[in-house]
């Protein structure tokens, strides 16, 4: 039932922001957020850019500028 909670996440991501974000970087930003939050209880820490970029093979440039796109007062 993944399509379920699709739907039901998209439905909410519509729905947070005044001005909505592209569903892609949603979907990254909550990508982001859950490995912040396993290595952050693994680690007994919060968790660093370079640390979440190697978990989702991408580059701590990239988690920086998502994380600074989710901080962003829209």
């Amino acid at each position: 039932y993944w399509w379920i909670r699709q739907a039901i996440t998209r439905a909410i991501a519509q729905q947070a922001r005044a001005i909505r974000l592209p569903i892609h970087i949603t979907e990254k930003l909550n990508k982001i957020k859950k490995v912040q939050r396993e290595l952050s209880q693994r680690l007994g820490r919060n968790a660093t850019p370079t640390e979440i970029a190697q978990e989702l093979e991408l580059e701590p440039a990239q988690i920086r500028e998502y994380l600074s796109i989710a901080r962003q007062p829209v």
